[in-house]
Parts: C-alpha cells; structure tokens; sequence
C-alpha cells in the first residue's frame, strides 16, 4: 500500500487553502480550449514563470530573508501542482502541454526572460504580487472564454489560491518592508 498524506500534512498547508481541487476532467477535447490553457500554463503570467521566478527568489534571500524565502519556496511548490493540474487538463482536451503559449496565433515558447529577477526585497514581494494578480485576471479571463463547467470549476479553485498567495506576499512585504510606498 502507498504511503499517503492528507492535505493537513503537506507543507503547502498554510500556502494553499484546504478546499479540495476538482479532478481534473473535462466536457470532451477541445484545441482551442487548450490553447486558451497554455497561457496558464507556460505564458509570462503562468503558472511555470511563477515556479521559476519564485524559486530564484528563494534562492536568493534563503540566508539572508529567511521567511520570505521559505514564502517565496511553499508558493512555488502550490504553483507547482497548479502546472500539473492545467497540464491533465490540456491532455485532456487533445493537446500536449509544451512550455509555449499562443501569442496573436503565434507560438511563444516559454523563456526566462518571463522572470523578474529584482534587486531588493521590495521589488520581488511587489512583481510576485503583480505576477498573482495577472494570473487571477488571466484565469476569470479565461473562465468566459471556455464553456466547459468542469475547467471554469479548475480555474475558479486556482484563482482561491492564486488571491491567497497575493495576500500572503502583500502581508510579506507590509511587514518587511514598510519604509516603502505602495
């Protein structure tokens, strides 16, 4: 039998919500839904450049800003379940889930220039703060555009996360840096 852990147990306990995640399922395929996806998924406010840019954070203030960085860390590995959830569904949906997204009808594949690297604490708390609110109006964007209850249910659960994670930087950033304007 595998070893299993409940939700209570996962380190991300207190960087993703308790509510359950939908199993990702679908009403029938659908390229153009998961080309909608991709952007989610591997465009610059995606769930891939916030893994990315969000594990150089931690990387980066570990030993100096050690709560931010363990912030910055447990956010990541939420955005990584985030990735592989909306990646089941673009396979779902007939598609593969390459690290591209459609720009104008064009293929963009992902790149690290995606990241905002920053230099003071300030500036990171504050791009991952803009990063998540890009992403939520990504997401209800995308709810409107896909008319398939069980990936508007998907999304609806990841934009709970992704306004959690704007909190939790913005409360970071009040505490950590409060000698700066907002």
């Amino acid at each position: 039998m595998k070893n299993q852990r409940n939700h209570e147990q996962h380190p991300k306990q207190l960087y993703s919500l308790p509510d359950p995640y939908p199993t990702p399922r679908v009403t029938g395929k659908s390229p153009y839904y998961a080309s909608i996806l991709l952007e989610d998924y591997a465009g610059i406010s995606g769930e891939l450049t916030a893994i990315h840019q969000y594990i150089y954070h931690y990387l980066t203030m570990e030993e100096c800003h050690t709560k931010i960085a363990t912030l910055a860390h447990q956010i990541a590995i939420v955005e990584m379940h985030h990735l592989t959830l909306l990646g089941k569904i673009i396979c779902l949906l007939g598609n593969y889930p390459v690290m591209h997204s459609n720009d104008h009808g064009f293929m963009r594949f992902w790149n690290a220039d995606f990241v905002y690297y920053g230099d003071t604490v300030y500036d990171k708390l504050s791009a991952n703060m803009k990063h998540e609110m890009d992403a939520i109006q990504n997401y209800r964007r995308h709810q409107h555009l896909i008319d398939d209850p069980f990936i508007q249910e998907l999304l609806e659960r990841i934009i709970l996360d992704e306004e959690h994670h704007f909190q939790l930087f913005k409360t970071c950033r009040d505490e950590f840096c409060a000698t700066f304007p907002d």
